[in-house]
């Protein structure tokens, strides 16, 4: 009987083990692919499961939780606060800025839509959501300037998002 539960027991840690080795290649996987579907250099906003193709200049600030640009006061960041109110089913409020523009995009194969707000006089903010009836992602970019190519640039940054499991 004894001999049996130690087969039994060694059966179950070898199956784990093996469960945890398809996990990580699953994971290894799907990066992979990522490289594979995208020549460009993708990144990844920490602790989620969204890449993005950053534009010129960006970088990782832990005081910004986003991607910032120095030039001119460019975030773009991963909007968790938004993400959490929408999966407990909690109204997400809209910025309270004007809306002067939305567009529907198709981003990582989900519907989406991109808002444009004037932040003020000299500044601007877009707010990318995506999704479907499972989930719904919020990225959040802001600039302070007028430029259009700035605007331009975060724009298509935004559509090169990808979202992997």
């Amino acid at each position: 009987m004894k001999r049996n539960y130690n087969i039994l027991t060694i059966a179950l840690i070898a199956f784990a083990c093996n469960a945890g080795k398809a996990d990580h290649s699953s994971k290894k996987n799907a990066q992979q692919q990522v490289n594979k579907t995208d020549t460009t250099r993708l990144v990844n906003f920490p602790k989620t499961h969204i890449y993005i193709k950053l534009p010129n200049g960006y970088q990782w600030s832990d005081a910004a939780t986003g991607f910032y640009r120095d030039a001119d006061g460019g975030i773009i960041k991963y909007d968790e606060f938004k993400t959490m109110r929408y999966a407990a089913q909690m109204p997400v409020e809209e910025t309270g800025n004007t809306l002067v523009n939305q567009k529907a995009v198709t981003i990582s194969g989900y519907s989406g839509i991109i808002k444009t707000y004037e932040n003020g006089s000299t500044g601007k903010k877009l707010i990318l959501s995506f999704g479907d009836n499972t989930f719904m992602d919020f990225i959040e970019a802001s600039y302070f300037t007028n430029s259009t190519a700035a605007e331009e640039e975060i724009l298509k940054a935004l559509q090169t998002i990808k979202k992997i499991n």
